[in-house]
């Protein structure tokens, strides 16, 4: 598989954000679950490529989180 076939191809990505969130904003993250858990918050759905990828980033960066890590995990 090559890094543009990774790039394009679906799939679910956890994305770690320093702060807590309530479930109220899955919806708004496209439909990311929100699991809190020690002050941090857990974010994890699928993400059909890289240019919706960079879309969740930024409406994280918009609600003025920090992002302390993304890992992305294949299907």
């Amino acid at each position: 598989m090559t890094n543009k076939q990774m790039c394009e191809a679906p799939s679910i990505y956890q994305i770690q954000v320093k702060g807590t969130l309530d479930e109220s904003w899955s919806d708004w993250l496209d439909g990311f679950t929100v699991t809190q858990q020690d002050g941090q918050t857990l974010l994890a759905g699928q993400v059909m490529d890289q240019a919706a990828l960079l879309g969740i980033l930024a409406k994280i960066n918009d609600l003025g989180l920090v992002i302390l890590s993304v890992n992305r995990k294949d299907l």
